[in-house]
């Protein structure tokens, strides 16, 4: 059994070689690290080189699935990645130790579950949870966090109490079996940046799939929040996904993914 561990850099070569993540995944004998480059930035080429981890570059700029689709056949074609192994989507602004590097690969192997959610915390002292872990949104929900910053999908984390059947968790961190994420065919390309995991996890769902909560094993998510930056490109993906989510979902007749 081994990790698969996808990034795709959207200009986050410099996060990427200063944090060490990246450089720390690719060390561990049981992983193996893609790292697609969306917009080609030369010091990443030489950075993965230097890592070990395998680097593959766009033509165009593609959106957070397509991306993330397009490693997983990657895997597939070029690396040997089988049914029972595990794809691991992993966002390029994550912090992880080497401990917590090691607790994700013994925590697979011995539990034996198909889909993981790790605990992700928004600074490296551990003091505040990330809100990776969320209940399903309603329309009303996302304008609610708009207008009046009402987070009323978020939940108390430090009481450990998850229950995954009302959840779904964010696409900055998620490990599944390879053969479940083929399954479900990836993450929908409609949707250019956010909601694709609301979306991914929905549909996990109707097939009775759930995913089984990590709390030992901890990442620091140095996000940016730049959905909220207003009338900026990535407000209008978030705007336009929060649309495709509410309205648009269940008059796909197929989804659309570059996987076979």
């Amino acid at each position: 059994m081994k990790l698969f561990v996808s990034i795709v850099s959207h200009l986050h070569h410099s996060v990427l070689i200063n944090l060490g993540t990246m450089k720390e995944l690719a060390e561990h004998p049981g992983i193996e690290v893609i790292c697609r480059d969306n917009i080609p930035t030369m010091p990443l080429p030489l950075a993965c080189e230097k890592y070990g981890v395998h680097y593959v570059c766009n033509e165009a700029e593609y959106g957070f699935s397509a991306n993330n689709n397009a490693n997983f056949q990657y895997c597939l074609d070029n690396l040997g990645m089988t049914p029972n192994d595990y794809f691991v989507v992993f966002n390029p602004d994550l912090y992880m130790l080497k401990k917590s590097i090691n607790d994700l690969v013994s925590s697979v192997e011995s539990l034996n579950r198909d889909f993981y959610v790790p605990n992700l915390l928004l600074d490296k002292e551990e003091f505040m949870f990330d809100d990776n872990i969320r209940t399903y949104p309603k329309f009303r929900n996302f304008l609610e966090t708009y207008l009046f910053n009402k987070r009323s999908t978020m939940l108390n984390r430090e009481s450990g109490l998850i229950d995954s059947k009302l959840c779904w968790a964010s696409g900055a961190f998620l490990i599944l079996r390879a053969r479940l994420y083929a399954d479900a065919k990836g993450l929908d390309e409609r949707y250019y940046l956010y909601c694709e995991d609301i979306d991914f996890c929905a549909r996990l769902k109707k097939k009775n799939i759930y995913f089984h909560y990590l709390p030992h094993v901890k990442a620091t998510h140095l996000r940016r929040r730049d959905s909220k930056r207003f009338m900026s490109k990535y407000f209008w993906w978030h705007v336009s996904s929060v649309f495709k989510y509410s309205f648009g979902r269940k008059s796909f007749e197929s989804k659309k993914s570059v996987l076979r």
